[in-house]
């Protein structure tokens, strides 16, 4: 009788999660039109998208419908040229909110953004220095259902794994807070990236050890086996960096934050991004070999020494197949768009490998799978000469 009560208790945990995150992005929704205050765009609503005209100049969006259309005759569209668009909204925030309006926006022919009405956009506003306002549509405005999955996913950890969920969600947090506090403030002031990357892995893992392995007495095995991964991954990652002669600047994004800021090591940068994209997959095999090998001890506290390692390398070979996988598609994934366009573009094989672009991918894949093998000896090594000090002083205690 106990096992239709616990589904049903699942189900509705699970309706409850959905219906709160509903309820939080609603809430939310209602906060950001409250609390928009980015100067030169607002939140609108389109009710009417009217014709598509392509025009060299820009036009008054006060004039008349008809002026515009009068000075905006329509032609032959070229895939470059700017579109004039004729489009109603109605002010969700701002000065004007509640309000209706016939706009003119400006658009490349080119653009993605596709007009939709009913939907909810970002409209920005430009004013000349004869008065003139001209009106473009920046982007979707989707705040609500981010915030509504991100609770969604964060109350079905939570729903599911209980107090495991929660603290697996805490540790996460706290993570991205050093990451996104600490970390990425300070290299935008131009510190050294390795020296504060070595700080802030020491930071995540104290962090994750702390609150998702269980037994205090293995917390010091957890942190010493993904920090040594870590350091192997590093190690690897520093001597393809100087041996392939990458520079960090194959990215666009990259050429354009060394222009901003042109005391930040791109190089450093680079070996960064590499340690601290490795720590996520490194922790994940450490904690799982120690929390193996605590079962086991707590279950055999005189397990012979050899057993426990060989428990420790069979386990971690095995949790190794499906990170490896793990860590060569997310790199994958993440560059996916590059991917088929070199498949379609039919670059030769030798070219391909010697693009600094693909050899950034490279070394990141190599240098985290590095980690991942050095992470299970380190891990299971630390944990049998753990045990084996604690023996020692107990027996030397009594």
């Amino acid at each position: 009788m106990k096992k239709p009560q616990s589904v049903k208790n699942y189900i509705l945990a699970s309706l409850s999660v959905v219906i709160i995150a509903l309820i939080a992005a609603l809430s939310f929704h209602k906060m950001v039109l409250k609390s928009w205050n980015t100067e030169d765009s607002v939140i609108v609503s389109i009710d009417r998208v009217g014709k598509v005209r392509g025009t060299e100049t820009p036009l008054p969006f006060n004039n008349s419908t008809a002026e515009r259309e009068k000075a905006s005759p329509e032609t032959e569209e070229s895939p470059w040229e700017t579109e004039y668009i004729d489009i109603t909204v109605t002010f969700l925030n701002g000065e004007k909110k509640g309000e209706s309006e016939d706009i003119l926006i400006t658009q490349l022919s080119t653009s993605s953004l596709k007009l939709t009405e009913g939907r909810r956009y970002l409209l920005v506003c430009d004013r000349f220095e004869d008065g003139t306002l001209q009106y473009s549509i920046s982007d979707r405005y989707r705040i609500p259902w981010v915030i509504a999955f991100l609770i969604l996913a964060s109350g079905g950890l939570i729903a599911s794994a209980g107090k495991a969920g929660f603290r697996a969600l805490a540790g996460l947090l706290l993570s991205l807070a050093v990451l996104l506090g600490w970390y990425v403030p300070a290299l935008a002031k131009g510190v050294a990236p390795i020296p504060f990357a070595i700080l802030t892995i020491g930071a995540v893992s104290i962090i994750t050890v702390l609150l998702v392995v269980r037994r205090p007495a293995f917390w010091i095995v957890a942190f010493l086996g993904a920090l040594g991964g870590a350091i192997a991954a590093s190690t690897v990652g520093w001597i393809i960096v100087k041996t392939w002669q990458l520079t960090g600047l194959a990215s666009d994004s990259a050429s354009l934050l060394a222009s901003t800021i042109p005391n930040l090591s791109m190089e450093g940068l680079l070996l960064a991004a590499v340690m601290i994209g490795a720590i996520g997959a490194v922790l994940d095999v450490a904690v799982s070999v120690t929390s193996t090998l605590a079962e086991l001890f707590s279950y055999d506290s005189h397990i012979e020494s050899h057993r426990l390692w060989q428990a420790g390398i069979g386990v971690g070979r095995e949790v190794l197949g499906s990170m490896i996988n793990t860590l060569i598609l997310a790199y994958l994934g993440s560059s996916l768009p590059f991917t088929i366009l070199i498949s379609y573009a039919g670059i030769d094989a030798m070219a391909l490998l010697n693009d600094p672009y693909i050899a950034q991918e490279l070394l990141r894949s190599v240098a985290g799978t590095i980690g991942l093998l050095l992470t299970i000896p380190i891990t299971t090594g630390v944990c049998v000469w753990w045990l084996d000090f604690r023996l020692r002083s107990k027996k030397s205690a009594g």
